[in-house]
C-alpha cells in the first residue's frame, strides 16, 4: 500500500513539471499557429496573395480629409496609403507611400516608388525604375532595367525586357516573357518563355543505329560505347545502380529506375522513360527526351532542343540550352541549388527556381527566326 500511495505522489509531481504545456498543447491541438501560415509552403503566390488581403482590410479603414476626385488617403497609423483611379507618373518620381491604383499605372523612366502597389488594370513601367513590390490584376510590362526589391505578381502576361531583376518571386496566372540578361530567384506560371521563341524546332532527330538500353538485354556482357555491364546491379524492385561513371558515344534508353555513383554524358537522341538519380555532374545530348525526374548531385545541362516533362533537381548548377522545352501534364519544375541559367528559345510551363538566382542569357542561336533546318 505504501509503494502504490509513493507511486501515484511520484506521477503527480512528475506531471506538475509538464502540466501548463500539456495544457497549452490541449488547447492548441488542431488549430493552425497564428505565428505560421500554413498555406506559405504550399502556394507560389503567397505574396501576392497575402498582400491583395492586407488591401481589402485598408479599403475598410476610413480615410483621410475630403475626397479630391477620385484620390484619397488612408491614414493606418504606421503609415499612410493613397488610394486613386488612373496613375500617371512622369520621368523621375519619386514615391514614399504605398499605393492603391483601380485603373492603369502608368511610369515614365527612372522613377523611384519606396513601398507596395496595387493595381486593379495594367501597368507599364519605364526603363531604370525601382519598385518596392507590385500586384497587378492585368497585364504587365516591365521596360529594360528594371528593379523590384521584393516580389511580382500579376494575374496577366507579364513582360519583363532585358536586364530587369526581381530580388523574390515573379509569379503570373497567365505568361512571363523573362527578357536577356533579367535575374530572379524564382519564377512561376503556366507559361514561361525566353527571347527568339520558335516553334518549328524540331523535337525528334532520326532513328539511331544503335542504342544502350539500361536494364542491358542478357547477352550483353562486353563493354561497348562507354559502357559496361559488369557495373550495373539490381537493387531490387526493379530498380538498378551503375557504379561509376557514363559517358557515352551511342544514345542511351533508360527503362527503369536509375542510380549512378558518377557522372552521366549522353548523345544526341537519348531517351530517359524512369527516374534517374545520379551522384556526379549531367550533360545530356541534343533532341533527348526526358519522361521522368532527373536528379544529379552536381551540375547539369540540357542540350539544345531537349524535351522534358517532369522535374529537374541539381545540387550545383543547372543549364537549358537553346530550344529546351518543358512541358508535362502537369506543371514541370526546375530547381537548381546554384544557378539556373536559361538561354534563348525556351519554354517552361510550370517552376523555375533557384537557391542562388535565374538568369536568361542570349544564345548564339538566337538570330535565326527561320532556321533552313533542324538545328
Amino acid at each position: 500500500m505504501a509503494f502504490i500511495v509513493f507511486s501515484i505522489l511520484f506521477i503527480g509531481l512528475l506531471y506538475s513539471h509538464f502540466s501548463l504545456a500539456h495544457m497549452v498543447w490541449t488547447q492548441a491541438r488542431g488549430r493552425n499557429s497564428a505565428e505560421l501560415d500554413m498555406d506559405y509552403v504550399r502556394i507560389e503566390d503567397y505574396f501576392g496573395q497575402s498582400f491583395r488581403g492586407k488591401v481589402e482590410e485598408w479599403l475598410k479603414l476610413p480615410y483621410e480629409g475630403s475626397r479630391t476626385g477620385a484620390m484619397r488617403v488612408i491614414d493606418r497609423g504606421v503609415e499612410k496609403v493613397i488610394v486613386a483611379g488612373k496613375g500617371m507618373f512622369p520621368e523621375g518620381r519619386r514615391e514614399r507611400l504605398a499605393m492603391i491604383l483601380e485603373d492603369d499605372f502608368v511610369c515614365g523612366p527612372d522613377c523611384h516608388f519606396e513601398r507596395e502597389l496595387m493595381v486593379s488594370s495594367n501597368v507599364h513601367v519605364g526603363h531604370g525604375t525601382q519598385l518596392q513590390a507590385l500586384a497587378c490584376d492585368g497585364s504587365a510590362k516591365l521596360e529594360k532595367g528594371v528593379t523590384v526589391r521584393r516580389w511580382l505578381d500579376v494575374a496577366g502576361p507579364l513582360e519583363m525586357q532585358a536586364d530587369c531583376r526581381v530580388i523574390s518571386k515573379v509569379c503570373s496566372q497567365h505568361s512571363i516573357y523573362f527578357g536577356p540578361g533579367s535575374e530572379t530567384l524564382s519564377l512561376f506560371a503556366p507559361e514561361i518563355e525566353t527571347e527568339g521563341r520558335f516553334e518549328s524546332l524540331s523535337q525528334s532527330v532520326s532513328e539511331p543505329r544503335e542504342v544502350l538500353l539500361i536494364p542491358h538485354a542478357a547477352n550483353i556482357t562486353e563493354p561497348s560505347h562507354g559502357y559496361d555491364p559488369k557495373l550495373l546491379y539490381s537493387m531490387g524492385g526493379g530498380s538498378y545502380l551503375y557504379n561509376g561513371s557514363l559517358k557515352l558515344t551511342a544514345p542511351l534508353h533508360v527503362r527503369a529506375p536509375l542510380v549512378v555513383k558518377g557522372d552521366v554524358e549522353t548523345m544526341e537522341g537519348s531517351m530517359i522513360e524512369a527516374d534517374m538519380k545520379v551522384k556526379g555532374c549531367v550533360k545530356i545530348g541534343a533532341m533527348s527526351m526526358i519522361r521522368a525526374n532527373l536528379v544529379s548531385d552536381g551540375d547539369m545541362e540540357l542540350g539544345q532542343g531537349v524535351f522534358f516533362q517532369r522535374v529537374l533537381h541539381a545540387g550545383g548548377g543547372i543549364l537549358l540550352k537553346y530550344g529546351v522545352r518543358g512541358l508535362g501534364q502537369t506543371a514541370v519544375v526546375v530547381y537548381a541549388s546554384k544557378m539556373l541559367t536559361v538561354e534563348s528559345n525556351v519554354v517552361v510551363r510550370g517552376k523555375l527556381a533557384s537557391g542562388d538566382k535565374v538568369k536568361a542569357i542570349s544564345s548564339p542561336l538566337a538570330w535565326l527566326k527561320h532556321p533552313a533546318g533542324d538545328i
